[in-house]
C-alpha cells in the first residue's frame, strides 16, 4: 500500500493529532487572537518533534516499537506548513517577517507558484488540492465538528516538557540560522537575499520562542558560536532526559552550515 494511500486513510487521524497540537500551542499563546504564521511554523514543528521526543524521551510511557499510521501520516501532512513556513523565510516573505496571519488559499498560492510542493526530480505531491486546503484551512482555523479526538498524553509523556523540547529545537534552529545567513552574506554577491533581513526574521522567531518557553535555561547568544550551539544541544539533551556531550566536532557544524 502506497504511503499517500495510507495517509489519506487516516486524514481524520492526523486532523485530530494537528487539532491537539494547535489546541496545546493555542494554551501557551493564551490569547484568543488569529494565528500568525509563527504560529503556524511553531504547530508544524511541535507536530514534527511528536515522533522525536516519543522514541528519545527517556521517561516515555509505554514506548512503541513503530510510528502509528495516525502519526506518520501526521507527520506527511503538517510538513508541507513547515516547508512553505521555510521558504518564506529564506526569500524574506514580508507576511513571515511581521507575523502576519495568512489564509490556507494564500499558503496553498504560495506554495504552487514557488514550486514547494515538487520534488527535486520534478514530482508533485500527489494529494488533492480539497484535502491539502482541508488541512491548511484546518491550521489556521480548527474545526468544531471532528469527530475523532486524540489525547496527546496518550502520543507523548509529560506534555508540557514535550512542548519546551520543540521550542528548544526551533530556538537553536533559528540560532543556526543566523549564523549561516552571516556566513553567506560575507562569502557571496548575489543581491537577491537581503540575509540581514533572512537573520531578522530568525532572531525574531527565536525570541517569540523564548517568550512561550517554560523550562528554557539560558543560553549564550555571543561569544563562540561552537561552545553556544553546545550549551543548545545539551539543553535539548536534558530536556530529553538524555546525557549531556563534551563536544559537537566541527565537521558536523560545518556540514550543518554549508561551509
Amino acid at each position: 500500500m502506497s504511503a499517500l494511500r495510507v495517509a489519506m486513510q487516516n486524514f481524520d487521524e492526523a486532523l485530530a493529532i494537528t487539532g491537539a497540537v494547535r489546541a496545546y500551542h493555542l494554551q501557551r499563546v493564551g490569547a484568543e487572537k488569529p494565528l500568525g504564521i509563527w504560529d503556524l511554523y511553531i504547530i508544524a514543528r511541535a507536530s514534527i518533534a511528536l515522533i522525536a521526543y516519543q522514541k528519545r524521551f527517556a521517561r516515555q510511557d509505554a514506548p512503541q516499537p513503530t510510528v502509528s499510521n495516525a502519526l506518520a501520516s501526521q507527520y506527511q501532512f503538517i510538513s508541507g506548513v513547515f516547508m512553505i513556513c521555510r521558504h518564506m523565510m529564506e526569500n524574506v516573505d514580508q507576511t513571515i517577517a511581521a507575523n502576519n496571519p495568512i489564509s490556507a488559499e494564500a499558503l496553498y498560492s504560495y506554495a504552487d507558484e514557488n514550486g514547494i510542493f515538487v520534488s527535486f526530480n520534478g514530482m508533485a505531491c500527489a494529494g488533492s488540492t480539497k484535502k491539502i486546503m482541508e488541512f491548511l484551512n484546518f491550521c489556521n482555523e480548527g474545526r468544531d465538528d471532528l469527530a475523532i479526538a486524540i489525547d496527546l498524553d496518550l502520543i507523548v509523556t509529560e506534555l508540557d516538557n514535550w512542548y519546551d523540547y520543540a521550542l528548544a529545537t526551533i530556538e537553536f534552529d533559528c540560532f543556526i540560522e543566523m549564523e549561516r545567513a552571516r556566513l553567506l552574506k560575507s562569502k557571496t554577491t548575489n543581491q537577491d537575499v537581503d540575509y540581514d533581513k533572512v537573520s531578522n526574521i530568525y532572531r525574531d522567531l527565536q525570541s517569540y520562542c523564548c517568550t512561550l518557553a517554560r523550562s528554557l535555561p539560558e543560553t549564550p547568544t555571543d561569544g563562540d558560536f561552537q561552545d553556544a550551539a553546545l550549551a543548545r544541544q545539551n539543553q535539548i539533551l536534558t530536556l530529553l532526559g538524555q546525557p549531556a556531550i563534551v563536544s559537537i566536532s566541527k565537521q558536523h557544524i560545518a556540514q550543518r552550515l554549508g561551509s
